[in-house]
């Protein structure tokens, strides 16, 4: 809670208005978009406030949008001036400081020292704790896709071990007509590779889809496409399919057609 006369450069109003220079009669308060529908909260509704046994009932004259991502420092609920003055306050504020330790801790100490009403929050150590927590998901995500990668690897191989008896007898009777290894290895390639294509579009699009399913409705965040890195993981899909087919018929190459076809 806090008080001030005008919007931050980071706030929008979504309804309602926000209040002029002048002081009004009753106070009021603009209220964060995120609290409008809790507890029937909403515009021109009421709400009472208890500051130190002094009961301060204020209406709610506008609904703000806060960009929390480009706010030093953000409020739920803001005061139109003349209301709170005279209630202890509490000042908040932002310092550049050292970014490196022990230069750091030591300036902290030294504003304790000197102030000892300032209470110090490391926000550096804050960070670092966030994207320490963030490597260690970023690291399970990884080993849970390499592991679902190494799984896709062994069911290509086994659905080509299923099939493999066909393309021996395909491959010995386009022999038979004439068809050279290098043709039969085109041919394998081409389908391997188209294979893979279709299983690289579908896995960006499904990827793509889940992406922006957490970005939006999680993390409530902006979702950017990234063509770039779709065109890479479907031409990797393409070429992955293509070698572990391709390595894995090779043999289909050199069996002989004629025992092939009297087996038949």
């Amino acid at each position: 809670v806090t008080y001030r006369p005008n919007l931050e450069p980071n706030e929008t109003i979504v309804a309602g208005k926000f209040w002029d220079a002048g002081v009004a009669g009753e106070p009021e308060v603009s209220i964060e978009e995120d609290m409008r529908g809790t507890a029937g909260l909403d515009l021109g509704s009421t709400i009472t406030f208890d500051i130190q046994g002094r009961k301060i009932t204020a209406r709610v004259s506008s609904v703000r949008r806060v960009d929390w991502r480009n706010s030093r420092t953000g409020f739920l609920i803001v005061f139109r001036p003349g209301a709170l003055e005279g209630a202890p306050q509490m000042f908040v504020g932002a310092i550049d400081g050292p970014t490196e330790e022990p230069e750091r801790s030591r300036f902290q100490r030294a504003i304790v020292d000197r102030f000892p009403n300032v209470s110090v929050i490391d926000v550096a150590d804050i960070v670092r704790n966030v994207s320490r927590i963030l490597s260690n998901i970023t690291l399970g995500v990884t080993f849970i896709g390499g592991f679902v990668l190494l799984s896709g690897v062994l069911i290509l191989i086994g659905s080509i071990a299923m099939t493999k008896f066909q393309r021996v007898y395909e491959a010995a009777v386009l022999k038979t007509l004439g068809a050279r290894r290098r043709v039969l290895l085109t041919i394998m390639l081409a389908e391997y590779g188209l294979l893979g294509l279709v299983a690289g579009i579908v896995g960006a699009l499904a990827a793509d889809a889940l992406s922006y399913a957490v970005a939006r409705y999680v993390f409530e965040i902006d979702w950017t496409l990234a063509p770039a890195v779709n065109l890479l993981g479907v031409a990797a899909t393409v070429l992955l399919v293509g070698a572990v087919g391709a390595l894995s018929s090779l043999d289909v190459l050199t069996r002989k057609p004629l025992a092939i076809l009297r087996a038949q």
